[in-house]
């Protein structure tokens, strides 16, 4: 009884009741209704022989089922229909026309006939949106039923929602608007959250008359969704505009993500694929440092699949934190296959970070690289107390004598890699160099191989600044 189980009654219940016999008084058996509305004392009921009926709330003995449906004109349902006096048993496929007061609701059937009937009779909502993959019958276009209704369903894509149609582009590229209640089966709803480039799986055209292919493809989304549909660019640099229910499934990376990507070679598209990481991403393409120690820029639709999804395994990163992490190895400059405890210096654009390795070598590595951060430490000074108080004594020193503090004529006072010494270190690379660190840091960072902290520039040579 639902009087013991406590529960909330709501218009488009379905319950068992009491009803008023013909003397109008309490009738000993009950029978099954819809609860239309209610005030503080009675309930309105409609029975489902037809009868519609005030009644008290006390007659109300079992709530059979809850009616949680959210209604909106114009909304394919699948409802009970009035027959003779009484509900129907089954159901029937209709566009709700209006939400009336009292608990009812104007829907139109298949058969154009238009009845009110109480909200709770409608059994399933579907609430189409371009993108939806649907089966739907099609407007016949041949002979003396041109225009009528075909025999059998096809699956299609739905381009427009509009208050009565649907616009469907099906499966052989035919376009029509077909009444909503032509819509028999949704086979799966549009939920993919996509972007300007963003990678997917895609049916294309094929043929002279432009179909949807059996199989996918991979693509990158150039444009945003207009009427239905999407620019693609695809792996052979075709572009089309496809239906947004040709796109499948939506391939989710990026920077600092591990990755199976084919790489250039020989001026085209290797034909095996190999692990890499993230470094950037543009609309076409992606930057990638692979693991042998090539770096390049390929189509985003080169990669395969995400190895590792690196966000979701390690926290953000800060300067001092303590991380295990791979390393360059010397020469080709590969990725090792052991890891090393580290710390991390800075944290640089394109998805780059310095790390300080246990023997004191300091690298430029891929984010990707890190496999964990193994402690993470906070209030952490840039110098010891010691130190400051020294300092403390210099400036109030320079200060007394009218002195001012020295600083190189780069503008920076300290080596952003050690934080410890002056930067009298000059990176050369071509015709341009960069003073940014002191000379042991430069140095150690020229033998591991790595690039100029400010420009990732290949580094030619080091020279020590004198003077400073």
């Amino acid at each position: 009884m639902f009087g013991r189980q406590k529960e909330i009654l709501r218009a488009g219940d379905r319950v068992c009741a009491h009803f008023q016999n013909s003397h109008g008084a309490k009738s000993q058996a009950t029978d099954v209704g819809t609860l239309l509305q209610f005030t503080t004392s009675e309930a309105e009921v409609q029975f489902d022989d037809g009868a519609t009926q005030f009644i008290s709330k006390t007659w109300v003995v079992e709530r059979l089922g809850a009616w949680e449906l959210d209604l909106a004109p114009g909304d394919v349902v699948y409802s009970h229909y009035a027959s003779g006096k009484g509900r129907t048993s089954n159901t029937d496929l209709g566009v709700v026309v209006s939400l009336l007061d009292g608990g009812k609701v104007r829907i139109r059937f298949q058969d154009q006939i238009i009845q009110t009937v109480p909200q709770g009779w409608v059994e399933q909502v579907m609430r189409l949106d371009p993108g939806d993959r649907v089966n739907a019958f099609f407007k016949v276009n041949g002979g003396r039923a041109r225009g009528a209704k075909s025999m059998k369903a096809d699956m299609g894509s739905v381009l427009a929602v509009h208050k009565e149609e649907v616009l469907v582009v099906f499966d052989d590229n035919v376009e029509q608007h077909v009444p909503k209640t032509w819509v028999c089966h949704r086979a799966r709803p549009w939920t993919l959250q996509i972007e300007v480039g963003s990678v997917a799986d895609i049916h294309y055209e094929v043929g002279d008359d432009g179909r949807r292919s059996t199989n996918t493809d991979m693509g990158i989304i150039l444009s945003e969704p207009m009427e239905g549909r999407v620019q693609v660019q695809f792996q052979d640099t075709i572009l089309q505009t496809v239906p947004l229910g040709w796109i499948v499934r939506l391939h989710e990376w990026t920077v600092a993500d591990r990755v199976q990507a084919h790489f250039k070679m020989g001026g085209g598209k290797s034909s095996i694929s190999a692990p890499a990481t993230v470094m950037s991403t543009s609309l076409l393409e992606v930057e990638l440092y692979f693991d042998d120690g090539f770096h390049q820029h390929v189509s985003k639709a080169w990669v395969t699949q995400r190895i590792r999804d690196w966000h979701s395994q390690v926290s953000e990163l800060s300067p001092g934190d303590v991380v295990i992490a791979h390393f360059k190895r010397p020469g080709k400059h590969q990725r090792s296959e052991q890891t090393d405890r580290g710390i991390v210096v800075t944290i640089l654009p394109r998805g780059e970070v310095s790390v300080t390795f246990q023997d004191d070598i300091t690298q430029v590595i891929p984010k990707g690289w890190i496999e964990e951060v193994a402690s993470r430490w906070t209030g952490q000074r840039n110098s010891f107390s010691k130190e400051v108080e020294i300092s403390s004594l210099e400036s109030n020193t320079r200060q007394l004598l009218g002195t001012p503090p020295p600083v190189p004529s780069n503008g920076l006072a300290e080596c952003v890699i050690c934080f410890d010494a002056r930067p009298n270190g000059v990176i050369v690379h071509g015709e341009t160099c960069h003073q940014s660190t002191c000379f042991g840091c430069a140095k150690k960072l020229q033998l591991a191989g790595g690039t100029c902290p400010i420009c990732r520039e290949i580094i030619d040579q080091v020279c020590k600044l004198h003077g400073d």
